[in-house]
């Protein structure tokens, strides 16, 4: 995983919108003593899940996104402050067996091979513990301009939707029981009147970076009406404005208590 291209990204209105998946996360998985958050970011899971008053544990590539979730630390009584280390989701430095459940919030689909990392969520979580990962599907505006985007310019590639459908993520996981996937729906609320491209441009980087390069070309008025054409399927009308959506689907499973020789072991 490229640690460059991560360090530099902070808390953003971007991440405030996708908390809400954090927020299922913590229900999927129950209150749980000790819990491992794998590419934590800027603390969207890590924050609430230590509020709660579990133990945790958050690991990212970025230096900077994990002192942005140190910032954002609120201390609640009764709760400790999580830990927080830099290191690379397909090489966990958790030893076997050491949590109760371990999650990943759209984190672990933009590693170079996602089934690396999922083994090692696999590996640190005790029998009879969670794994609960959050992935895009194809049914969305990010999804959607991304893919629109990556078309058109090689700096920006699409939006990942590893394990979109049920079937892939149990063929990844194999091994882990009670395997359950339900989608749901993330939506943004936008300011009334405003262009929906031009905003949701504003709040995903790697969009903004594509809209700049193509505004240097001096293409961007004919790229942006083909943007606007994309995203009409994914916006909807309401009384302060306009509001995009985009689907994401989160996938629970539980550890074993039979033999766990299946994951993956260093050695």
């Amino acid at each position: 995983m490229n640690q460059g291209n991560w360090n530099g990204t902070t808390y953003s209105p971007l991440a405030e919108q996708l908390s809400p998946a954090s927020t299922e996360a913590l229900r999927s998985i129950g209150h749980v003593s000790t819990v491992y958050d794998v590419c934590a970011g800027t603390g969207n899971f890590a924050l609430p899940a230590a509020q709660s008053g579990m133990t945790v544990h958050a690991l990212d590539l970025s230096a900077s996104q994990l002192e942005v979730a140190r910032k954002r630390w609120i201390p609640y009584p009764g709760t400790t402050q999580p830990t927080f280390t830099i290191g690379d989701a397909q090489s966990l430095p958790w030893p076997n067996s050491s949590a109760d459940a371990c999650v990943s919030i759209f984190g672990i689909i933009f590693c170079p091979d996602p089934s690396i990392a999922l083994a090692e969520m696999m590996r640190v979580t005790r029998p009879g513990g969670k794994i609960c990962v959050a992935t895009w599907s194809e049914n969305g505006w990010a999804a959607a301009l991304r893919r629109e985007a990556a078309s058109a310019w090689n700096g920006i590639t699409p939006l990942p939707t590893t394990w979109s459908s049920s079937s892939e993520f149990e063929k990844a996981a194999a091994g882990l029981e009670s395997v359950s996937s339900a989608s749901h729906l993330l939506e943004w609320q936008l300011p009334a009147g405003s262009d929906p491209v031009e905003e949701l441009c504003d709040q995903a980087p790697a969009l903004k970076n594509f809209r700049e390069a193509v505004r240097s070309t001096g293409n961007w008025a004919s790229m942006s009406a083909h943007l606007r054409s994309t995203l009409e399927p994914y916006l909807r009308s309401s009384a302060p404005g306009p509001v995009a959506t985009s689907e994401y689907i989160l996938h629970v499973g539980t550890v074993p208590n039979s033999d766990t020789a299946f994951f993956r072991t260093r050695g």
